[in-house]
């Protein structure tokens, strides 16, 4: 009963963090002094932001719940 609600929540929490990262990217294009420290912003933020979303979901999902919560139950 544990796992799937750690997963849901997990879910809920990397939505809000792909969200946050959208919110960021508007606020990056809409709001930057420049072009040329918009495209530099966009080209740090984007493969940063999603390299490390990419490899926080593949580490959850490579962790094994059940027997992590084994113990608890």
């Amino acid at each position: 009963m544990l796992v799937p609600i750690f997963q849901i929540l997990y879910y809920l929490i990397f939505l809000v963090m792909f969200l946050m990262s959208i919110f960021i990217i508007f606020h990056i294009v809409f709001y930057s002094y420049s072009f040329l420290s918009r495209l530099l912003m966009i080209a740090i933020f984007v493969p940063v932001a999603g390299v490390l979303l990419f490899t926080n979901f593949l580490l959850f999902t490579a962790v094994d719940l059940e027997q992590l919560f084994a113990g608890v139950i």
